[in-house]
């Protein structure tokens, strides 16, 4: 088995336990759902609803919803096109505490 293959199988799994996915468009999936008037000026929030290797030539996709959208139409792109959202604020707000030295310690 590709070890590369092998890596990708295992990045979808993570990324399926994950879903759903909050995102927001890169500027090339902006301007392709602009041009379709599919949405408006502002940068809508995506909601991705699954991932999948579709081979070496098109790479990691993800399939995703308009999450301002009330027809709830869904749409498949390139993973790439796509800024995940990172984590919640309070969970990062935990993970630094975590990381941080007690206050007594020198």
């Amino acid at each position: 088995m590709d070890f590369d293959c092998a890596k990708r199988g295992s990045l979808v799994q993570n990324l399926r336990r994950a879903l759903p996915l909050s995102a927001h468009p890169r500027p090339a999936l902006l301007a392709f759902l602009r041009a379709r008037g599919l949405i408006g000026r502002a940068a809508p929030r995506l909601i991705v609803l699954d991932i999948f290797d579709a081979g070496e030539d098109r790479g990691l996709m993800c399939r995703f919803a308009i999450a301002e959208d009330s027809e709830a139409s869904s749409f498949i792109a390139p993973l790439a096109q796509v800024a995940l959202a990172r984590r919640h604020p309070a969970a990062r707000l935990r993970v630094g505490r975590q990381r941080q030295p007690p206050s007594g310690a020198a």
